[in-house]
C-alpha cells in the first residue's frame, strides 16, 4: 500500500492541487451560471445547440438554435465550422439527466482538466521533477482566458485539452514507437480538430516533421525512422483532414441552402482591412485581451523560454525544435487569415496556447539535460513558486472581474435568467414564439427557452447588405408575420427607448419584476403609456429664485431648484431671465428625488438656445452615477432656441437610491436654458400580473 501511495503521490498531488485552485477560482459556484460575461452570446449559441439537439429529434445533421435568422428569417437552421460532437454529446446526458445548464459546464471542465492531466504526464515523464511537472502545467491555469473558457460552454477549451492528450500519446511513440500510441494520438488530434479546426495545427506540425524526415532534410532518431510506416500516417491525415474538413464543407452548404450567414464558416484575413483597421485589432487586443491572455510576468517568463531556445538551439531536442518551428508558421498563418476576429473574440487565442506549451516543454526539457542543477536549486523552485502563486492570485483577480465586474450583465438581466417557468405558469408553451428586446444577440431566447427574434443584426459575414431584425415598426411586423406571438421587453423603459413599439404593446398579459410580456396581435387594449397618471409637475422660467439667490422656485410648489447662482438676463426664451451655464458655472437646475420608485417614470424638457458648440444636456442620474437615457430629443423654433426631451422609468436598480435631474453644460462655451419643466408619473401597478 505505502509502495502504491509512493508511486502515484504526484498524480494524487497534482489531482488535489489542481482541484483546490479550481475551488479558489469559484468554480463550485460558477458551475451553476447560465451563460453570461464575456461572450455571452455564443456561450449562449453552444448551449442552444445541445438544447435544440435535446429537444427536437436528435438530428445530428439537422443543427439549430433559438434564433430564428435562416430561411429568410422563418428557421434556426444553421451549422457551426466545429463538428457538433460536444453538442450532441450534452444532448444525450441532457436525455439520461434531464435538461441542467451545469451539465455542460462540468463535461467541458472534466474534458480540460483531463488535458491539463496529460501535460502533467507529458512533463513528468520528461523532467522526471514532481515541482516542476505540477508548477509548470498549473502555470497555464493562470491563463484568465483559458481559467474562463474551460468551465464554460464554448469548445476551444476542450478541443486544446484534446490537443494536449494528442501530443501525450506521440511523445509515447516517438519514445517507444507503438503504433497503438501513434494510433491513440491521431484519434485525439481528430477530436481536438473536431472541437475546433484551429486544433489541427499540432497534426499539422507533426505533418511537418514526417515531411522533413521523409524528404531526408533532418533525421529524429539516432538509429532509423520516426514514422516507420509513412503510408500508414499519411493515411490518418488524410482521414482526419477528409472528416473535418468534410464537415467544414457540409456546413457551408447547410448554411447555403438555408441560406443563414449566423455562424462563421469563412475567413477574415489582414488584407481585408484598410491601416486604421489593422490598427484598431492591435489597438484592443493589448488594451483589453492581451491582460486575460496571461499576466505580463508570465509572457516575459515564455519569451525567455523561447530565446534560451533560441541561444541554445543544437542541444533542443531535434523534434520538438521543429515543432515549435512549423507551430511558428501555422500560427503566424492562423492570425493572418482570422486576423479580424481577434479584434472582439478572445477565446480565438486559445488554440494558439500549444505554441507557448511546447516552448516550455522544449526549454525545460533542455535545462534538464544541460543546466540540471539550476532545476534543483531550492531557491529557484521557491522564486518560482511565488511566482505561480502570485499568477493564481492574479487570474483569480480578472476571473472575478469578469463575473462581477462590467464585462456581465447579469444583474441587468436577471429576469430573463428566471422568468422561464413563469412563461410557461401564463400559458406561453416553449413551441411559442416571441420577440425579445433588449438584445443584440441569442442570449436571452437561449435563457426563456423560447425560439423567435431580437434586434440581431445579420452582417451577412460582412460580403452583403446588413439584415436588421425588430429595429422599427417594419421589422416587428416581419416578425409577426414569420409567427411571432408575444413581445417579451425587459425593462418599462424600453417603451420609452423604442417608441415604435407602442402600437404593439396593447395587450399586457404578464408581468415578471421589470419584464413586460405582451400578446401580439390581440385585439384587447389593457396598457397605454399614455393614460399615466401625474404624480407631479414641476416648472421654473428662472423669473423667481429665493432670498439668497441659492434656489430658482418652482411655480405652484414648495420645492425648489438648486444653482440659482447661474441666473442671468442676456438672454431668455420667455420673460426676462435664463440659465447660463459655462466654464465655471457647468450645472444648472438641480433637483433631487429620494422618493422615487420603480415603475414611475418622468418626461423632462427645456428649451436652449442654439450655439455653435451643440452642447448643454439634461442629465438624469442616481447615486452611483449611473445615467439613464441621456439622449435628448430636439425639437427646434424659428427664434433661434430649441426644445430638448428626456423620458425615462424608474427601474428595479434604481430602487432606494437618489435620483437627480439637472442641466448641464460639458463645454467651454456658454449655454442658456430657459422654462425647465418636469413631469413625474405615478407608477404602473401590475396587481393581476404578479409572479
Amino acid at each position: 500500500m505505502k509502495e502504491f501511495i509512493k508511486k502515484r503521490y504526484p498524480i494524487l498531488l497534482f489531482i488535489i492541487l489542481l482541484f483546490g485552485i479550481s475551488y479558489y477560482y469559484d468554480y463550485h459556484e460558477i458551475i451553476l451560471k447560465k451563460p453570461q460575461s464575456v461572450h455571452k452570446w455564443r456561450q449562449s449559441d453552444c448551449a442552444s445547440i445541445a438544447l435544440n439537439y435535446y429537444q427536437n429529434g436528435m438530428h445530428f445533421f439537422k443543427p439549430t438554435v433559438h434564433n430564428l435568422t435562416s430561411d429568410g428569417g422563418t428557421t434556426g437552421y444553421c451549422c457551426t465550422s466545429e463538428i457538433p460532437i460536444l453538442y450532441y454529446f450534452i444532448a444525450v446526458l441532457y436525455k439520461i439527466f434531464g435538461y441542467h445548464d451545469f451539465i455542460y459546464r462540468i463535461i467541458n471542465t472534466l474534458i480540460f482538466f483531463s488535458g491539463l492531466f496529460f501535460l502533467f504526464k507529458i512533463l513528468h515523464h520528461l523532467l522526471k521533477n514532481t515541482f516542476w511537472a505540477i508548477s509548470l502545467t498549473i502555470l497555464f491555469f493562470t491563463s484568465p482566458v483559458l481559467i474562463f473558457y474551460a468551465n464554460n460552454y464554448l469548445t476551444n477549451s476542450s478541443a486544446l485539452a484534446f490537443s494536449f492528450i494528442g501530443w501525450y500519446y506521440f511523445m509515447n511513440y516517438y519514445e517507444g514507437e507503438k503504433s497503438r500510441d501513434l494510433k491513440l494520438s491521431m484519434i485525439f488530434f481528430l477530436l481536438a480538430g473536431a472541437c475546433k479546426v484551429t486544433a489541427l495545427i499540432s497534426l499539422l506540425a507533426i505533418t511537418g516533421i514526417f515531411l522533413l524526415e521523409q524528404g531526408k532534410i533532418i533525421r529524429f532518431k539516432s538509429s532509423g525512422k520516426l514514422f516507420k510506416k509513412p503510408l500508414g500516417f499519411l493515411s490518418y491525415v488524410i482521414i482526419i483532414l477528409i472528416i473535418v474538413g468534410g464537415w467544414i464543407l457540409y456546413a457551408s452548404h447547410y448554411n447555403k441552402i438555408h441560406d443563414c450567414t449566423y455562424f462563421s464558416t469563412t475567413i477574415f484575413p489582414f488584407w481585408g482591412l484598410n491601416y486604421e483597421g489593422l490598427i484598431n485589432v492591435i489597438d484592443n487586443v493589448i488594451k483589453i485581451w492581451l491582460p486575460d491572455y496571461f499576466h505580463k510576468s508570465v509572457l516575459i517568463f515564455l519569451l525567455l523560454c523561447f530565446l534560451i531556445i533560441i541561444i541554445n538551439n543544437k542541444k533542443v531536442d531535434r523534434l520538438l525544435y521543429f515543432v515549435i518551428i512549423f507551430l511558428l508558421i501555422l500560427g503566424a498563418t492562423y492570425i493572418s487569415l482570422q486576423y479580424w476576429t481577434f479584434h472582439d473574440h478572445d477565446y480565438y487565442i486559445i488554440n494558439l496556447y500549444i505554441f507557448p506549451v511546447i516552448i516550455v516543454v522544449s526549454a525545460f526539457d533542455l535545462m534538464k539535460r544541460n543546466f540540471c542543477k539550476i532545476l534543483n536549486s531550492v531557491i529557484t523552485k521557491i522564486m518560482f513558486l511565488i511566482f505561480i502563486v502570485f499568477n493564481i492570485y492574479y487570474a483569480k483577480g480578472r476571473i472575478y472581474e469578469r463575473y462581477h465586474g462590467w464585462m456581465n450583465d447579469y444583474s441587468e438581466n436577471i429576469d430573463i435568467y428566471e422568468i422561464e417557468p413563469y412563461l410557461r405558469q401564463i400559458g406561453i408553451q416553449p413551441t411559442d414564439t416571441i420577440i425579445s428586446l433588449p438584445d443584440w444577440s441569442n442570449s436571452s431566447l437561449y435563457l426563456m427557452n423560447r425560439k423567435g427574434w431580437t434586434e440581431y443584426t445579420d452582417a451577412r459575414l460582412n460580403r452583403g447588405e446588413p439584415v436588421y431584425y425588430n429595429r422599427d415598426s417594419t421589422g416587428i411586423q416581419k416578425s409577426i408575420n414569420n409567427g411571432a406571438k408575444y413581445l417579451i421587453i425587459n425593462g418599462i423603459e424600453e417603451l420609452i427607448k423604442r417608441s415604435y413599439l407602442r402600437s404593439f404593446t396593447s395587450n399586457l398579459i404578464g408581468k415578471y419584476n421589470n419584464t413586460l410580456i405582451f400578446e401580439l396581435n390581440s385585439t384587447v387594449h389593457n396598457f397605454s403609456l399614455e393614460k399615466r397618471a401625474i404624480k407631479e409637475k414641476l416648472f421654473s422660467d428662472a423669473e423667481t429664485i429665493s432670498a439668497d439667490k441659492k434656489y430658482y422656485k418652482v411655480t405652484d410648489s414648495n420645492k425648489i431648484f438648486e444653482n440659482g447662482i447661474t441666473r442671468n438676463d442676456e438672454h431668455a426664451f420667455s420673460g426676462s431671465y435664463s440659465v447660463k451655464l459655462d466654464k465655471e458655472n457647468p450645472y444648472g437646475m438641480t433637483i433631487r428625488f429620494k422618493d422615487a420608485i420603480p415603475g414611475e417614470s418622468f418626461i423632462i424638457s427645456v428649451w436652449r438656445k442654439k450655439n455653435k458648440e451643440n452642447k448643454g444636456v439634461i442629465i438624469a442620474s442616481e447615486s452611483s452615477s449611473d445615467y439613464y437615457n441621456n439622449k435628448n430629443i430636439i425639437v427646434a423654433d424659428s427664434i433661434g432656441w430649441e426644445k430638448l426631451t428626456k423620458e425615462f422609468f424608474v427601474s428595479q436598480k434604481m430602487d432606494g437610491k437618489e435620483i437627480a435631474i439637472y442641466l448641464y453644460n460639458p463645454g467651454d462655451y456658454p449655454v442658456f436654458f430657459d422654462d425647465f419643466e418636469i413631469i413625474r408619473f405615478n407608477s404602473y401597478h401590475f396587481n393581476h400580473f404578479s409572479q
